[in-house]
């Protein structure tokens, strides 16, 4: 019931040009266990002003956290943990458009460009594969989130990567470049790719 009433909420905020709404909204970032190691998902939320429901919800999925580090006997702080920003290294998106079908589906085309991570990382086999696995969790982590507000079979998203790592000689699935719309494929809730990266990317102790 509570998806049904933000799915129609969301949708009267898109059905005209001009309107937005805003309100409390969930959305999903990876982060690292401090005693485990785990990498986890973890639901944020946001105060989101809504005129396309997931482009602004990618704001939050890329933005820092400001997560509280307890310190007992001294000062508290609050530090990043979303391991899709490090320190001022972020992962750049372009909006490309969004589509309501007939059919009641969402669909959203994204491009994310992985440049400053392959700076940050290096060019080295473990560079690049520390670059190859935070774009896997940047499309986990957009594809959690529509799931969240749409529902699983209600949304498609194209993912279009620029400046992936070479990815000779790195573990794990391939990450596709992927494209802006057909007659590339999207990624759905239920898309082999993305349940793939989940199984390689996410602990099974989370």
């Amino acid at each position: 019931m509570k998806r049904l009433l933000a799915s129609a909420l969301l949708f009267t905020a898109t059905s005209s040009v001009q309107a937005t709404v805003s309100e409390y909204t969930e959305f999903f970032i990876p982060y690292e266990r401090a005693q485990s190691g785990y990498v986890c998902l973890d639901k944020q939320l946001m105060e989101a002003e809504f005129g396309i429901p997931l482009a602004s919800l990618m704001e939050g999925i890329f933005s820092e956290t400001k997560t509280l580090h307890q310190v007992l006997g001294g000062t508290s702080t609050y530090q990043n943990i979303n391991l899709l920003v490090n320190g001022t290294t972020t992962i750049p998106y372009t909006y490309n458009f969004d589509r309501y079908t007939s059919s009641g589906v969402y669909e959203y085309s994204f491009t994310l460009d992985m440049a400053g991570f392959n700076a940050l990382n290096g060019a080295t086999v473990a560079g690049r594969q520390k670059t190859k696995n935070t774009a896997k969790l940047a499309l986990i982590a957009m594809l959690k989130t529509a799931e969240a507000i749409h529902g699983a079979g209600n949304f498609r998203v194209w993912v279009k990567f620029t400046n992936l790592p070479l990815q000779t000689g790195l573990s794990g699935s391939l990450v596709h470049g992927g494209g802006v719309d057909w007659p590339t494929w999207p990624y759905t809730a239920s898309s082999s790719v993305y349940n793939t990266y989940k199984a390689e990317m996410l602990a099974s102790g989370c």
